[in-house]
């Protein structure tokens, strides 16, 4: 709602004395339930209420960044959803807030009854690097995320949007809608009635590396340093398969609308993916049950998740609840205002949505993984092992690896491990170790670039491909080596 407003207004308060929002405040005047909800139209005014304060945040609303997501507390509290978005709790906002009173909520009314949507979320592994607690997000430490090829369940990074959803296996049911009306299907018929597949794919958050772009501006998003990729073997059924069993004419589709479990009052969390994909056989878009030979964890969409290999992150949907074929690309907020293709001059106040493109397939990157940027060598060491991963989208599979220790002046190209090279469902990563001298006793920095099948590669920094929302950097990832007690 407010946690990404006016980057100015947020810079002139960042370094205000604490205090608290939505205290009773004695000379103003107090508001009934009744009379805050007459102020919900963002064409005339806009109320909303916080502990014992009432806002007015009508031009605030015009030029929100959220969209229309701060009117979901219109002419009511905001409680609800900052307890869902739990991001709004802090010093700044509640300083933004209270610069918009204009009044008490009337001690007579009753107040907000809360309960914690995140009560019940799983377990989580500990050596996970969480970066929010409400939602969940964490990423795979850097010492432990190439230590094998496949990733380990517990420390497979996790991307949450809202709170986990608890799914009873017996009463779920996965929905296939399309023109002619739609089917309903229990977990036990799908796992009955269709072949079972395998697909090893790597998954990587569209903003992984986020923080690489901070030198070159502001960012919106979890700070992701290089944590959040994974690759893991899915079990479960091909897609293409459920939708040709129901007998529908895919000739007058082009999409599919994916939509998940957890929602929250803009509706369901989704995304949309070309009804292509799904379909071809070397697509390989299957619904999974299994991560690991194991149940699917909750974490990562139990009991039932679909898995489109080659695709971002974002795109392989937890929680599957329907999917719903259509000619037009889906118009869930999720879909329609993020994940998308930014340019450097767009901004949260002048974005044109439908101008920007869905992102679907990642950049070829690469990424040093050992040592950790910063660490230190022997004086007597003569040379350094690097290890790190390197991955690209879309099926194409990694051709070269080279690291470079004079800011690219030289390369030598590192030894590769990965699967088998195929034409076009490269599916995962691939792992590189590389020994190199020492140049400098007094410290150095050494760089990773990567080439893909396509003969793609890397820039140089992220200066030209800098965007607002932080997603894509797949610059050189550079790290500084300095000798030990230096």
């Amino acid at each position: 709602f407010l946690v990404s407003a006016g980057l100015g207004s947020w810079k002139a308060i960042r370094n205000s004395e604490e205090f608290k929002a939505g205290l009773y405040k004695e000379g103003l005047p107090d508001y009934t339930w009744e009379q805050i909800a007459q102020h919900k139209d963002k064409n005339e005014s806009v109320w909303v209420a916080f502990g014992d304060g009432v806002y007015d945040v009508t031009n605030f609303v015009v030029n929100h960044p959220g969209g229309e997501k701060i009117l979901l507390g219109a002419g009511g509290s905001v409680e609800p959803y900052w307890n869902l978005y739990r991001v709004h709790h802090k010093q700044m906002v509640y300083q933004m807030l209270e610069s918009m009173r204009v009044g008490n909520l009337k001690p007579t009314e009753k107040k907000v009854e809360l309960d914690d949507p995140y009560l019940k979320d799983p377990e989580r592994s500990q050596n996970l690097v969480a970066f929010s607690q409400k939602p969940f997000n964490a990423e795979t430490q850097s010492e432990i995320l190439t230590e094998n090829f496949v990733t380990p369940n517990s420390e497979f990074f996790v991307r949450n949007h809202l709170p986990v959803p608890q799914v009873d296996p017996q009463t779920y049911k996965f929905e296939l809608s399309f023109e002619e009306g739609s089917l309903e299907f229990s977990l036990d018929y799908l796992k009955n009635n269709f072949e079972f597949v395998e697909v090893t794919t790597s998954l990587q958050c569209a903003g992984n590396r986020r923080t690489g772009f901070r030198e070159h501006g502001e960012l919106r998003g979890v700070p992701w340093t290089a944590g959040a990729i994974g690759t893991a073997v899915w079990r479960g059924i091909r897609l293409r398969d459920v939708i040709k069993s129901a007998g529908i004419d895919t000739s007058k589709y082009k999409h599919l609308h994916v939509e998940a479990l957890d929602s929250d009052a803009n509706g369901p969390f989704g995304t949309n993916i070309p009804l292509d994909k799904a379909m071809s056989e070397e697509g390989d878009v299957i619904l999974a049950f299994e991560m690991n030979g194991q149940e699917l964890p909750r974490d990562h969409g139990y009991p039932m998740r679909l898995i489109v290999p080659g695709y971002v992150g974002k795109r392989n949907i937890k929680w599957v609840k329907k999917i719903t074929l259509s000619d037009k690309e889906s118009e869930l907020v999720w879909h329609a205002r993020d994940y998308r293709i930014f340019s450097q001059h767009d901004s949260l106040t002048n974005i044109d949505f439908e101008r920007a493109l869905p992102a679907y397939e990642m950049p070829v990157t690469s990424v040093i993984t050992e040592p950790l940027d910063s660490s230190g060598f022997e004086l007597e060491q003569e040379e350094i092992t690097l290890k790190g991963y390197a991955y690209s989208g879309g099926g194409r599979g990694i051709a070269r690896v080279d690291v470079t220790t004079n800011g690219g002046e030289d390369w030598e190209t590192a030894e590769l491990h990965r699967r088998p090279i195929g034409t076009n469902n490269n599916w995962t990563w691939s792992l590189w170790e590389k020994k190199v001298e020492i140049p400098d006793k007094q410290g150095f920095e050494v760089c990773v670039r990567a080439f893909d099948t396509s003969g793609n590669t890397q820039p140089e920094n992220g200066k030209h491909i800098w965007n607002f929302r932080g997603t894509f950097n797949n610059a050189w990832h550079c790290i500084k080596l300095n000798p030990r007690n230096y």
